[in-house]
């Protein structure tokens, strides 16, 4: 099985890699084959006459099963180091995150057609900031209103009575919904990907299946927190802008899985995303219950 030499996933055949590094270098292959088709025959051949036949295609079949699997392994592990490079600086980040997550806010149908490469560390930040904005919001709903900076203020110094008690509450609903959305992260996307393994019969890495997935929550993590900043005003609006923020989950979730499996039926699709989001639903319910 071939692989993509820039990002290191696994293509099948004939399949081509839609990763920006891919499209970049096909984009300027087509144009220099358009520059090329411009010119005469004998200002493009160094060989006027052309009686050198130097055609070679990109795998020549001389290499064994077990220099193809290194070879493979070596372009993987440099995938990676490029991909995880920008971890090792925090700063670089966050704000490239913030950046992508702003530029799938501005476009968020195109985006989720080609997300482009994230990293594992992106991905569960993506959960876990969608998961602390959500378990703040339901409690905020369940409290009946949010807790306005200058209650929170009060409490910290201790003039409502009860000291830090409403500021380690709202901390500890973060903290709890940050592990809580990583948690159903990995069930929702795992739903979806035994789906795609054993149902649509596709081989896709998980990690690769679970960038568009993850990308879906982006705008939903941003209406609950608009909505956790209105619910100041009104615990309705807060509720409201929830149920808006899952709609539009829904939608880039079909979106995803359209793409995801393009050879499929739409049908088919759709009634396997409804399958997906039942199993995701029973068990939320069952382990809510316990």
């Amino acid at each position: 099985m071939r692989s993509c030499i820039y990002c290191g996933r696994e293509l099948e055949k004939g399949e081509v890699c839609g990763c920006p590094q891919s499209a970049a270098y096909r984009a300027s292959k087509n144009k220099d084959t358009g520059d090329r088709a411009g010119t005469s025959g004998n200002a493009y051949h160094s060989n006027p006459y052309r009686t050198e036949n130097t055609y070679q295609t990109g795998y020549a079949g001389k290499e064994s099963k077990f220099e193809r699997a290194r070879n493979r392994f070596h372009t993987r592990r440099a995938a990676k180091k490029t991909a995880n490079r920008v971890n090792t600086n925090p700063k670089g980040f966050i704000q490239g995150l913030m950046r992508y997550m702003a530029e799938f806010i501005q476009s968020p149908v195109d985006k989720i057609t080609n997300p482009g490469h994230i990293g594992k560390a992106a991905i569960m930040t993506i959960a876990a900031l969608q998961g602390a904005v959500l378990w703040l919001c339901v409690f905020f709903v369940m409290r009946g209103g949010a807790v306005s900076p200058f209650k929170m203020l009060a409490s910290a110094m201790g003039f409502t009575g009860g000291g830090y008690e409403l500021v380690g509450m709202v901390l500890l609903i973060i903290l709890s919904g940050a592990l809580s959305g990583m948690v159903l992260f990995f069930l929702y996307s795992g739903i979806f990907y035994f789906i795609n393994r054993f149902l649509m019969r596709l081989r896709t890495p998980y990690w690769q299946f679970s960038v568009r997935l993850a990308c879906t929550w982006i705008p939903f993590t941003v209406v609950c927190a608009l909505g956790a900043v209105l619910s100041i005003l009104s615990p309705v609006t807060l509720a409201v802008l929830m149920m808006c923020g899952a709609v539009s989950a829904a939608v880039l979730s079909y979106e995803a899985l359209k793409t995801e499996w393009i050879s499929q039926p739409a049908g088919k699709v759709l009634y396997a995303m409804i399958l997906g989001y039942f199993i995701f639903f029973v068990i939320v319910s069952h382990l809510l219950l316990i």
